[in-house]
């Protein structure tokens, strides 16, 4: 990142200084914005966020130390650079603690103004590469906590956490939460007879195409295994529910072709709703593993309520 690529607000109450600086910064720096004293300063600060404040020390309404007191108690990082005709030690101590980047002494030495912007362009490329690079080393890190390496599609832990906040919301403001609990049948026999490398297709293009049913809002998690569950909020349509749980087995049964062979697979959803069958989260996952149980022994691809009769 070089000057160019920065925004600079420069502080100063006498409209010559002013213009010579604009004259000499404005087609070197990416937007060069003015202010002509503290107040105004510190208003276009706030609006503006510009990435470098050159500021005078000695201005009305409110100086360049007071200026930058309050730009650092609103931003830790954007440089300061502080033009200043005092070399007292007391000023420079409060400029120091305060947090001032730089100092340029008056009159102004234009090669060493630049070469401090530049130095700050610098530092200032360096600390945001550095931000990304934290930046995305947390998003892969949360990526890696919350959501299966396989299917890409929340893990059980990510799960506990949407439905434990769909139950939340669900108490505060009335409504349901339905909990389908959905497992594929028979997987095993498909990573004995194909593979574990065919298993995991089969997870992937479940996941992929139980995706393609269901809406935005709702929340498909991959538990473990071959055991997924989806949490749907706010429908208390019963007809609503069991068209959802026809797509999810119709959907699930697709055969997926795989190295010359054509896999077929099917899975039973067990489905159980808050606060209809239970008052509890422990309790509705428990009523949903009892509905697919249910749907289990009924004969495999098929759905169950947790009040359908066995």
């Amino acid at each position: 990142m070089t000057l160019n690529e920065l925004t600079l607000l420069y502080v100063e109450d006498d409209r010559e200084s002013q213009e010579r600086m604009k004259l000499l910064l404005e087609e070197d720096v990416k937007s060069f914005y003015q202010a002509f004293d503290g107040a105004e300063g510190l208003d276009l600060f706030k609006t503006l966020s510009p990435d470098i404040v050159v500021t005078d020390i000695n201005m009305p309404r409110l100086d360049g130390l007071a200026l930058s007191e309050a730009i650092r108690a609103m931003d830790k990082e954007c440089p300061i650079v502080l033009i200043t005709a005092f070399d007292d030690k007391e000023t420079l101590k409060r400029a120091i603690e305060i947090g001032v980047d730089a100092f340029i002494s008056k009159p102004v030495d234009i090669e060493q103004l630049y070469e401090k912007l530049e130095k700050i362009a610098k530092e200032f490329k360096n600390k945001k590469e550095l931000r990304l690079k934290k930046a995305k080393e947390i998003e892969n890190l949360y990526r890696l906590a919350h959501y299966d390496a396989l299917t890409n599609i929340p893990n059980r832990f990510l799960f506990e956490v949407k439905l434990d906040q769909a139950i939340e919301r669900c108490d505060k403001n009335g409504g349901s939460v339905t909990l389908f609990l959905i497992d594929l049948d028979d997987f095993k026999e498909i990573n004995d007879t194909y593979g574990h490398q065919a298993g995991d297709a089969v997870l992937q293009s479940v996941s992929k195409n139980l995706l393609a049913v269901i809406r935005k809002e709702d929340t498909l998690a991959r538990l473990g295994g071959d055991e997924f569950a989806l949490i749907v909020e706010d429908v208390l349509d019963r007809c609503y529910i069991d068209t959802l749980a026809q797509k999810i087995i119709d959907t699930v049964s697709r055969p997926l072709p795989f190295k010359n062979k054509t896999l077929h697979f099917s899975c039973s959803v067990g489905i159980a709703r808050y606060p209809q069958d239970c008052d509890e989260k422990d309790e509705l996952y428990h009523c949903a593993d009892v509905a697919m149980y249910k749907a289990k022994h009924m004969g495999k691809k098929g759905y169950a309520f947790y009040d359908s009769p066995l």
